[in-house]
């Protein structure tokens, strides 16, 4: 078939009415052997038609191809358009680049040799060697692709030098561990976001060191025997599936961190602060408990945690913690500063909202002007804290 100028779109646009007719066409006379080779010459298309998506993408962003679209990017773009997510546009596009720069396996899935899935394993193996290396690596796996899956082929990957250098194995396979350690410890990421409905949301990617720790943590504390030591006998639900028993077992896990284990933040350490009343705290009333980042509780949560490691019930009215030094000593304890932070949730800078537990005690009236180290003192971010000591002439010191 001749094609005019428009070279590789036309060729495109008739593969797409070709896989229109395919679909208008029934598929139920078809025999086991037609239907079996027809699924292997998708796979080839689906296969031509990513080297093909790899290679535009790569010249879209040569050319500057979503310059005139009002996108930020070529991957912004290619979102947009096609309905994906942009962290999937980046990715896409990344891929792509990747496999650009390795001819060897784009020719290879260009002529449906390797599938997608196999080409990105082998590219990104490819990160993990020095450059003299990597031709006969890739050859190496692309021979494997023939008779080998792409979680097999990460395997291989993983192992290539037991056959390219058996004697250096184990030093290469050491050196390449560190690479991909350096890398993924440069992509640690968390995120989290609020709901209305009284749960948060996360996301994260940590190295996977970190993550076979956190699935270790939460395999034991969702585990049958740790559920009925801790709630009793047919307390274990089975009919409960794994995502939700690891979420159970992911909020266990944060009341039992003790905040002794923590580092400080402004000299309060980690610790969460519930107030209460002592009437809230002795079941006489059941008013919601606040917590010193601003989100509120149940009583009957708050009750629960005031027995818990890293929760401190800051009750009303109540005693048993000395909070008040006068100026026997410089800087205010962790019971005072848990307090000021109760009494003043925010910065008191009026046009300032930190919250206290991100924010420095300040003496008021100042320790230079005799104010004394009780709960007297105002929580103050560090920025309006600078600011009112370098108006006094003065710099607060280091807490």
């Amino acid at each position: 078939m001749q094609m005019g100028s428009g070279g590789v779109r036309e060729w495109a646009r008739v593969a797409d009415d070709a896989l229109a007719h395919a679909l208008a066409a029934p598929v139920w006379s078809a025999g086991a052997g037609d239907t079996r080779e027809a699924l292997l010459e998708l796979a080839r298309v689906e296969a031509r038609a990513a080297a093909l998506r790899a290679r535009l993408l790569v010249h879209a962003e040569e050319i500057g191809a979503h310059q005139d679209s009002g996108a930020e990017s070529v991957a912004v773009w290619h979102a947009r358009a096609t309905r994906t997510t942009i962290a999937q546009g980046r990715a896409v596009l990344r891929e792509a680049v990747a496999l650009e720069g390795r001819p060897d396996v784009a020719a290879a899935l260009a002529s449906a040799e390797v599938t997608p899935a196999q080409a990105k394993v082998i590219v990104d193996a490819m990160a993990d060697m020095p450059e003299e290396d990597r031709e006969q690596a890739s050859t190496y796996l692309l021979e494997k692709a023939a008779s080998h899956h792409a979680k097999d082929l990460r395997v291989l990957g993983r192992r290539i030098w037991e056959v390219l250098d058996p004697v250096a194995a184990d030093a290469r396979e050491s050196a390449a561990l560190e690479r991909q350690e350096a890398r993924a410890a440069a992509r640690v990421r968390f995120s989290m976001v609020e709901h209305d409905d009284g749960t948060m949301e996360g996301w994260f990617r940590v190295p996977v060191l970190h993550g076979a720790m956190l699935r270790k943590m939460l395999t034991a504390l969702g585990a049958p025997k740790a559920k009925r030591a801790a709630e009793g006998a047919g307390s274990y639900d089975p009919a409960i599936r794994t995502p939700a028993r690891w979420g159970q077992a992911f909020c266990d896990l944060l009341e039992r961190i003790q905040d002794k284990d923590l580092p400080d933040r402004a000299g309060c350490g980690a610790t969460v602060v519930v107030t209460m009343t002592i009437e809230d705290l002795t079941h006489q009333l059941e008013q919601a408990g606040l917590l010193d980042t601003g989100e509120k509780i149940s009583a009957t949560a708050a009750r629960r945690l005031a027995a818990k490691a890293g929760i401190i019930p800051a009750v009303l009215d109540g005693t048993g913690m000395v909070l008040d030094w006068g100026r026997t000593r410089r800087f205010h304890t962790k019971a005072q500063r848990l307090a000021i932070a109760t009494m003043h949730p925010t910065c008191v800078h009026p046009d300032c909202d930190v919250s206290a537990s991100h924010c420095e005690i300040d003496h008021d009236p100042s320790w230079e002007s005799g104010g004394g180290t009780d709960l007297t003192g105002k929580p103050r971010c560090p920025r309006h804290h600078r600011a009112r000591h370098r108006d006094r002439g003065t710099d607060p010191p280091d807490d």
